[in-house]
């Protein structure tokens, strides 16, 4: 079952402002989750409804709801600024 992924406005800003480098890893990974939204070292964030993965230094916040089967992506950003 394939996942639709909606990237919120904030979240696609915050991915223009990355480096030019990183940016084309991060589009992959937020593109993978439409296949696996838990994949292998996702976390489930205490006390919100909201799952993290890592891609490299940077963090993708995101929420999944499977009534719908959707991902939405709310903040990508550097380890140190995100949480």
């Amino acid at each position: 079952m394939k996942y639709t992924v909606l990237v919120e406005r904030y979240a696609q800003k915050q991915i223009m402002r990355l480096d030019k480098k990183v940016i084309p890893v991060i589009k992959a990974a937020i593109a993978n989750l439409a296949n696996n939204p838990r994949p292998r070292g996702a976390k489930k964030i205490k006390g919100e409804d909201a799952w993290r993965i890592r891609v490299r230094d940077y963090r993708i916040i995101y929420e999944i709801d499977d009534d719908t089967i959707i991902v939405t992506v709310v903040s990508v950003g550097h380890r140190k600024n995100i949480y």
